[in-house]
């Protein structure tokens, strides 16, 4: 493991323990926020392996898909789990869309503890 991909899967980490105390005091658009975060964060570690490192959310989001998904290194699902996750970040900082709710929130932040799992242990791997 890099020390990039450390530091990446470490600040998803953070990011995920602060997502859980924004869900259990229903602060839910801040939950939504910090797990997509923790995600983008992990997809980075991920293409850190192969020592890219791309800037916005989209470009990370789009080469993460191209990279890990289309070669089927990393499920599918992890890649729609990070596209959601995107959607729900920027419906959170929407006044337009409506507001999240307890569910949608929930449900993004346990995707992204599955998704720090498996990128924690894909970057282990990689490493050796």
């Amino acid at each position: 493991m890099t020390p990039r991909s450390a530091q990446l899967i470490d600040g998803a980490n953070q990011a995920l323990a602060s997502a859980q105390r924004e869900l259990e005091a229903q602060d839910l658009e801040s939950a939504a926020e910090r797990a997509c975060v923790a995600m983008l964060r992990l997809a980075k570690a991920c293409l850190d392996v192969d020592g890219v490192s791309p800037g916005p959310a989209k470009a990370v989001c789009s080469e993460y898909g191209r990279r890990f998904v289309q070669t089927g290194l990393m499920y599918s699902a992890y890649f729609r789990w990070l596209l959601d996750a995107a959607d729900l970040r920027k419906a959170a900082g929407s006044d337009i869309a409506a507001p999240i709710d307890y569910d949608a929130a929930a449900t993004v932040v346990e995707r992204a503890e599955i998704f720090r799992d498996a990128t924690t242990r894909f970057v282990a791997r990689s490493a050796r």
